[in-house]
């Protein structure tokens, strides 16, 4: 049937057979062609990226990173904290002396923080919630890890992680664990050995130190010394203590470190030798004397080295008492210090063989703010201490963006300040 249609020549079913074409043809496009850009669809995030303030040696000015990220979700025993102020310490120059060749890694700035709760770990979910405020210490100085990060993570079985006073100032959280801690160390460790108690005769040189500060507070809110406590520090240093602690200005004596042409050893011999202290007063022009009637020192605080008043001890210290140094025998220089550095070889002898050699106890105090060696709970304790108002006065010298990080650096250097040097941390 095929081929007599097709011997007939009809072009239709010539076409039909030969292509066996029975779909409709297809519809034209509409004009004009427009293109529309799709969306993609989102993905999830794996990490929190964090800028960092870090170096590489002391040859290199400290500078910015972006290298840092954390893994999310984070560890289960761990929490990360937005960090929103760094307090500064001396031991952050130390380590940053400390480093003299380039390293091949990243060494991180800063030792305690302030700051909100950015993730907590399924197993401390009960403990800590999003948004809460803490503050603490963050001791890694040998792991490159440091506070000058926007955020951090923070392990609370290590860390000191605690939650901000409501009576302080967020500046002043990130700026009293570290020194407060210390300071609290120190003297829970003298009162367990029966060397403090109320009757104690107490130097402290260095006053005006941050560590100092909390030391004398902690002195007379505390443990209630009843004696009045003789502090070495600068004219300076001195009114700043007056202003701020007007309440113990009748318990305390200061002796002006830069009056003494470095000779620290004469006023304090002259005051055990008479029993009062004379001293310029600045406001009325006239010499003032002062009764002190306490003889020798039974416990000296020295966070400021040198060896002055170890050189003339018998003239200065009791038999028996206690000399408490964060030094040792060389003055700080903060332009050179570095961490973990030994001591010179006179402290170091006396630190071995003590009262075998010399008739006071000499100690060498290093303070490790990790909350797993905090075996008298201190942490809560100062918390409390602060907290409650037992210490008062909590100094904040400057605070810096952290973009001016060199200056804060530079202020921090001149070995001047009273109070701590804060930087404020950007949001990132």
């Amino acid at each position: 049937m095929a081929e007599e249609l097709l011997a007939k020549h009809d072009p239709k079913l010539d076409y039909v057979v030969k292509y066996n074409h029975d779909s409709p043809n297809p519809r034209e496009l509409p004009t004009p062609v427009e293109m529309k850009r799709v969306a993609r669809p989102l993905r999830h995030i794996h990490h929190v990226p964090v800028k960092s303030l870090i170096f590489y040696s002391k040859r290199h000015a400290p500078q910015f990173s972006y290298e840092t990220k954390i893994k999310t979700p984070i560890p289960k025993d761990m929490i990360s904290v937005q960090v929103g102020f760094v307090g500064l310490n001396p031991v952050d120059l130390k380590i940053f002396n400390s480093y003299r060749s380039h390293m091949n890694y990243e060494v991180g700035l800063g030792r305690e923080y302030y700051g909100t709760i950015l993730e907590v770990g399924s197993n401390l979910k009960d403990t800590w919630n999003v948004g809460d405020e803490v503050c603490g210490t963050f001791w890694h100085p040998n792991l490159g890890k440091g506070t000058c990060e926007s955020t951090i993570l923070v392990d609370p079985s290590v860390d000191v992680v605690l939650p901000k006073p409501v009576n302080i100032t967020a500046q002043q959280s990130a700026s009293t664990f570290y020194c407060l801690g210390a300071a609290f160390n120190i003297l829970d460790k003298l009162e367990k050995a029966d060397k403090l108690n109320q009757d104690s005769n107490i130097l402290i040189n260095g006053a005006s130190t941050m560590t100092g500060i909390f030391a004398l507070q902690l002195l007379k809110f505390h443990y209630r010394i009843l004696n009045k406590i003789v502090l070495v520090c600068s004219t300076s240093g001195m009114n700043f203590i007056k202003s701020n602690l007007p309440e113990l200005s009748d318990e305390l004596l200061f002796i002006d470190y830069a009056a003494t042409s470095g000779k620290i050893y004469k006023p304090l011999s002259d005051l055990v030798a008479s029993n009062e202290l004379v001293e310029y007063d600045n406001d009325s022009g006239n010499f003032v004397t002062q009764p002190f009637g306490q003889g020798s020192f039974n416990l000296v605080l020295d966070f400021i080295g040198g060896y002055d008043i170890i050189g003339h001890s018998s003239a200065i210290l009791s038999k028996d008492a206690t000399y408490i140094t964060t030094v040792g025998d060389y003055k700080s220089n903060y332009k050179k210090d570095t961490f973990n550095s030994w001591g010179s070889p006179s402290s170091n002898m006396r630190k071995l063989f003590g009262k075998a050699l010399w008739s006071f106890d000499y100690r060498i105090f290093y303070f490790d703010p990790n909350f797993k060696l905090a075996l008298n709970e201190w942490p809560q304790t100062c918390h409390e201490l602060v907290a409650g108002g037992i210490i008062k006065f909590i100094p904040v010298d400057r605070v810096f963006d952290w973009k001016d990080h060199q200056k804060a650096f530079a202020h921090l250097k001149t070995g001047r300040v009273h109070g701590k040097v804060v930087l404020k941390v950007e949001k990132f």
